[in-house]
């Protein structure tokens, strides 16, 4: 029987209560180098603002629509940027209409483990009307373009996956069949982060909101998520919507058992007037707070693939001192090999995800090993930290399965 991880599996730099807001200085450097104009010429790219070099030709994209032939200059537009990232992009196609477009950034470490950052760029409405779109969903689609633009530029530990969802208006259709395939090939998906309209602020209140689910790990991803905004600075006002909506492609990976969550404006009740209009134009965006949506969502995804700095086993981080354990992920007990010159062991605490403190341990020490008994641990990821009197704060990011 194959043992499929997604419905546990969250893999995200954890920290010492004491360090839970620290930043991670490769994040850092991720966001710094975002640019809010490069975002915001792709979505005048894609909604007609812009005209764009396609395949030798000028085109103006007016309509996104699955039956416009923007739709399909749309793909191509998507296909070339992703290339000029030094990405290697691919189509998924599903029918005559649709067209998934999707890159995959390999990680160093785990290669066959992913974090998906996903937008739609198909758009409404049809017919003969524009259908430009800037918000639903250029914004998310620009998002996706400039996070694969930058984070190209950085190794992480897992594979981080540029996704970009035809026919998302007629019914989640280009996810669900991306979702449905993952789900029957048994793949590993850690997270997925879904962008969808992230440039409207019309009451000027800064909310955003995160909506996840108890379905695997979505609602620790939402915690980590929520935690980006102050641990970065973003100033944004945030609210975490449980249960979440279903009517975005985080649904679709919801319905596999993965974990997954929406960032979005706030739709409930700050709605943009233009949505499915000829009027979703980029004029009426708040240009800072797309910004700072954008990077939340980018943040969340550098932290979850684990940014990698070339450095295998104990590592200095923070001030504390980290170490390899076996078997790790692991299901029962694991083995942590302490330095030699760590002399008695003064203290060995255990927090979860968001740094809360696990009250019940069990642990034996054998040389200069300690053994810990995980059989009574929920899934999911952990800190193990050891106090030393040789060595100070050792630590120990575990993954129980």
């Amino acid at each position: 029987m194959k043992i499929s991880y997604r419905s546990f599996l969250l893999y995200s730099v954890v920290l010492f209560t004491s360090s839970l807001f620290a930043q991670n200085p490769i994040v850092q450097s991720i966001l710094d180098d975002v640019e809010v104009d490069s975002m915001l010429k792709f979505v005048g790219d894609i909604s007609g603002e812009n005209p764009v070099l396609i395949d030798g030709n000028w085109e103006t994209i007016t309509s996104r629509h699955k039956l416009n032939v923007g739709n399909a200059l749309t793909t191509t537009y998507l296909f070339d940027k992703l290339t000029s990232f030094g990405l290697q992009p691919y189509y998924q196609n599903w029918s005559s209409t649709l067209d998934n477009v999707i890159a995959e950034q390999e990680g160093v470490l785990y290669p066959n483990e992913k974090v998906i950052i996903c937008g739609h760029y198909d758009a409404m409405p049809g017919g003969i009307a524009l259908a430009p779109a800037a918000d639903d969903d250029g914004s998310g689609t620009a998002a996706v373009l400039e996070a694969a633009r930058v984070l190209s530029e950085y190794q992480f530990e897992y594979t981080i996956v540029y996704a970009l969802w035809d026919e998302e208006e007629q019914g989640l259709v280009g996810s669900g069949f991306y979702a449905g395939a993952a789900a029957s090939n048994d793949d590993t998906i850690i997270a997925v982060i879904n962008l969808d309209a992230i440039a409207w602020d019309g009451d000027g209140d800064s909310l955003a909101r995160i909506h996840t689910r108890p379905v695997a790990n979505s609602l620790a991803i939402g915690d980590t998520a929520y935690a980006m905004n102050a641990r970065y600075n973003l100033d944004l006002a945030l609210n975490i919507n449980n249960p979440g909506a279903t009517y975005s492609d985080h649904a679709s990976f919801w319905s596999e058992d993965y974990s997954a969550i929406l960032i979005i404006e706030d739709f409930d009740n700050d709605g943009n007037p233009h949505y499915h209009t000829e009027t979703d134009l980029v004029q009426y965006f708040d240009v800072p707070y797309f910004e700072k949506v954008a990077k939340l969502g980018f943040a969340t995804v550098a932290t979850l693939a684990v940014p990698f700095d070339g450095n295998i086993g104990v590592e200095e981080s923070d001030g504390h001192e980290w170490l390899n354990a076996r078997p790790n992920p692991f299901t029962d007990v694991v083995r942590i090999d302490l330095p030699k010159d760590s002399r008695r062991i003064r203290s060995v605490e255990l927090f979860d995800v968001m740094g809360r403190k696990v009250e019940t341990l069990s642990y034996e020490m054998h040389g200069n090993s300690l053994l810990l008994d995980g059989r009574s641990l929920p899934t999911g990821v952990y800190t193990l930290s050891i106090l030393t009197e040789g060595k100070g704060n050792i630590g120990v990011r575990l993954v129980r399965r």
